[in-house]
């Protein structure tokens, strides 16, 4: 009996101990507006970069594991990788230039990723600079050490394949 008591009373001791700990608190909500500035700010300076044919410029805004899909070509995988395949794009198309605009922003419930949509127009490609290009891209983004950076990039041309010779 002394027993059945001794449990009992233990079980209710650790219960209300239970009981009297504060709630957790949950994390503070990310301020989605602050983000999505934050993001279209870091892309209008890769957007400088390209229109100024900057390649380093264009790489730093890579995460250091960060991805690029070109077309045509492998994946890129980190800054380095990126700077060269944009240096050799320059190289081979001098007279090209680069817009894009943003369509959407959507976060993560957890504010440390983001997908960016939007289209792009290239113009001058080419040796001759008489080609173009436009499309529709996608980009994902995450928070790393309060900065946003480029996780994976995509874009996917509209313009119609040549035929075949």
């Amino acid at each position: 009996m002394r027993l059945r008591i001794c449990l009992v009373l233990s079980i209710l001791g650790l219960l209300a101990n239970a009981c009297s700990r504060p709630a957790l608190t949950p994390p503070p909500q990310p301020d989605f507006v602050a983000e999505e500035t934050a993001i279209r700010d870091a892309d209008a300076q890769w957007l400088k970069a390209a229109q100024e044919r900057d390649a380093a410029g264009e790489a730093a805004i890579l995460a250091d594991d960060g991805m690029i899909y070109p077309n045509h070509s492998n994946v890129l995988v980190g800054p380095a990788a990126y700077q060269a395949h944009v240096e050799k794009d320059f190289a081979d198309n001098p007279k090209s230039s680069i817009s894009w605009a943003t369509n959407t922003i959507e976060f993560a419930k957890s504010g440390e990723m983001a997908v960016q949509t939007g289209t792009y127009t290239i113009t001058g490609l080419g040796p001759k600079g008489d080609g173009s290009d436009t499309g529709h891209f996608v980009t994902v983004w995450k928070k790393t050490n309060d900065a946003w950076k480029v996780a994976h990039d995509i874009g996917s041309s509209t313009v119609p394949e040549a035929p075949s010779k």
